[in-house]
């Protein structure tokens, strides 16, 4: 084979058997339309409890925040632990899942990086968690793909306590707003037209509350609409990882030190944008060998 016929084939070309499965045309089409996937037990109750284990290392470790940014709106009733893959090697095990990995590689064109890691732990409160707003800053809020465009970034939240009640600090969105620009665009990108009738318990009409199992798996893109209900109830517990195509800067981290990367697979290593070596520039817009490392190899609990 001549070297212009061997640059021609897929990067996603492998010999090798995936253990994830894509995304099939009706959750593609549902993903299109709504704005967002909704997977009931992704992750099985042992899993569960894993997730839960790793939630209580990381409080215990009392590391809750990278550097201090501008954009971080911290608040009582809330924990974030930022950057968590760096301290937290239990998170390991969820990003590399095939069941997590399939869906992601489907909505990101096969080119996937993890752009951050966070565990959050949400207490109670009587008014909204969080108010109306979409993710990745201003700039990114102002792009509009086209329908049937692969994605940019995409957020997975899993869920591992139970929400499947109202006033569990239920995740909201506005199903089809991913297509839409806000009226007002801001360096926060909150919405204030929705996030004053919110203060006083008021939803948008065609707003839904997300009810959620333990174990269920949530993935939506930067540009849907989205809040937090108060939480009356019970301490919420969940992982959110952010994602993007290889291309992308990361959110939390600007390279994951060695000793973090080392402990990590191959596949999962370049999901943090690491190439070894004799890594070139090129890499992160036509990834060599990414079919066989994406390709992994399913693991046991």
């Amino acid at each position: 084979m001549s070297m212009m016929q061997a640059s021609q084939g897929s990067t996603m070309e492998t010999s090798c058997q995936r253990d994830w499965s894509p995304l099939s045309n009706e959750q593609l089409s549902v993903y299109e339309e709504q704005g967002y996937l909704h997977f009931k037990g992704l992750f099985t109750e042992e899993e569960v409890e894993l997730g839960l284990k790793v939630v209580e290392e990381a409080l215990a470790a009392d590391n809750t925040h990278i550097s201090q940014h501008a954009s971080f709106a911290d608040y009582e009733h809330t924990v974030r632990m930022r950057d968590a893959v760096s301290f937290l090697p239990g998170l390991d095990y969820f990003l590399d899942h095939p069941k997590l990995v399939g869906p992601l590689m489907s909505l990101l064109n096969n080119s996937v990086q993890v752009l951050g890691t966070e565990v959050f732990v949400r207490s109670l409160a009587d008014h909204a968690l969080e108010y109306w707003h979409t993710d990745g800053g201003e700039y990114m809020q102002g792009i509009q793909l086209a329908p049937g465009s692969p994605s940019l970034q995409v957020k997975a939240q899993i869920f591992l306590t139970d929400v499947t009640e109202s006033n569990c600090g239920n995740f909201l969105l506005i199903p089809g707003s991913h297509r839409r620009v806000p009226a007002e665009q801001n360096a926060l990108c909150y919405m204030e037209d929705l996030d004053e009738p919110l203060r006083q318990g008021i939803l948008p009409e065609d707003a839904i509350e997300v009810k959620a199992a333990p174990g269920d798996v949530l993935l939506f893109p930067y540009s849907l609409w989205h809040a937090v209900a108060p939480n009356t109830q019970r301490v919420r517990k969940t992982f959110i990882f952010r994602y993007g195509n290889l291309w992308h800067r990361p959110h939390d981290y600007l390279t994951q030190p060695a000793d973090v990367l080392e402990r990590m697979s191959p596949r999962l290593r370049r999901m943090f944008g690491d190439f070894g070596e004799q890594v070139h520039p090129s890499d992160f817009y036509k990834p060599v060998g990414q079919g066989d490392v994406m390709a992994g190899d399913a693991f046991p609990l």
